[in-house]
């Protein structure tokens, strides 16, 4: 009983602290922080399903959870890889009858660990908070989905190996470790997740790496992949926009399509 307490009170810190780097304020952190529930998932299981009750928010506190768009068709589109201090179920629409409804998936890429908030917890939060505080978040919040959209609407203009090249980049960048070679994914990420990343096929992601590969922008390692030094390791995530593009047909037209941006609250 101890040991769990004190495993408790570790992932309460972890989250306060992270949930402060994001400039939350800190009255709101405290009561935030010390009247959440904090439940942990195993590998693949689903933390919420796409149309399910949107009453809850979850802070990762540690893993990683993919968050995805499901179609009619079948096909998932991922949204993105959300990791420690990330906020996801954030993102709600309505449904036939008025009421908030998760308007994405989410399934754990990992073992994780996630604090559990109410939204009427975070109305009653926000509504005791002065004006300034008010406005301070709104320009937060402003500038947050200002760089969603923008970030969306460049990957839209990326030739498919161009959008995997981004978002190699992007995962090497937050899941990676340097090393002599160049940067190690830790993350165990198959063909169909890079496919859901850029919107393509299994198929086409297959033969992109094995060029990534011939070319040595790519190394694998078992079931993990290397970012070569000398491969464009280095590369802008959004290189300019070429003359010769994906089709828009590939990614879903929506407002949060961002792939794997952190969605986290702006700092």
């Amino acid at each position: 009983m101890a040991g769990a307490l004190n495993s408790l009170n570790e992932d309460r810190s972890r989250l306060a602290w992270r949930v402060r780097q994001a400039g939350v304020p800190s009255e709101i952190i405290d009561d935030l922080i010390n009247d959440n529930i904090v439940a942990r998932y195993a590998r693949r299981f689903r933390l919420f399903l796409q149309g399910a009750p949107g009453d809850v928010l979850m802070i990762i506190i540690n893993g990683v959870v993919k968050v995805h768009c499901a179609q009619p068709d079948g096909r998932r589109f991922l949204v993105e890889l959300a990791g420690p201090g990330d906020i996801i179920g954030y993102v709600n629409r309505l449904d036939a009858r008025g009421r908030h409804c998760q308007a994405f998936g989410a399934q754990a890429l990992t073992n994780c660990a996630v604090a559990l908030v109410s939204r009427q917890r975070i109305l009653k939060l926000f509504g005791d908070s002065d004006h300034a505080t008010m406005i301070s978040l709104f320009e937060r919040l402003n500038t947050f989905w200002g760089s969603v959209v923008h970030r969306y609407a460049s990957l839209m203009t990326l030739s498919y190996r161009e959008r995997l090249e981004a978002v190699l980049a992007e995962v090497a960048a937050r899941f990676g470790v340097k090393d002599a070679r160049g940067t190690l994914l830790t993350l165990e990420l198959g063909h169909d997740d890079w496919a859901e990343m850029i919107g393509s096929s299994r198929p086409m992601v297959s033969r992109l790496i094995a060029e990534m590969i011939e070319h040595r922008v790519l190394a694998r390692e078992g079931k993990r992949y290397i970012l070569l030094a000398d491969g464009g390791a280095d590369k802008p995530a959004l290189p300019t926009p070429p003359l010769e593009t994906a089709p828009l047909s590939a990614v879903p037209a929506r407002k949060h399509g961002a792939i794997i941006r952190p969605a986290r609250v702006p700092s």
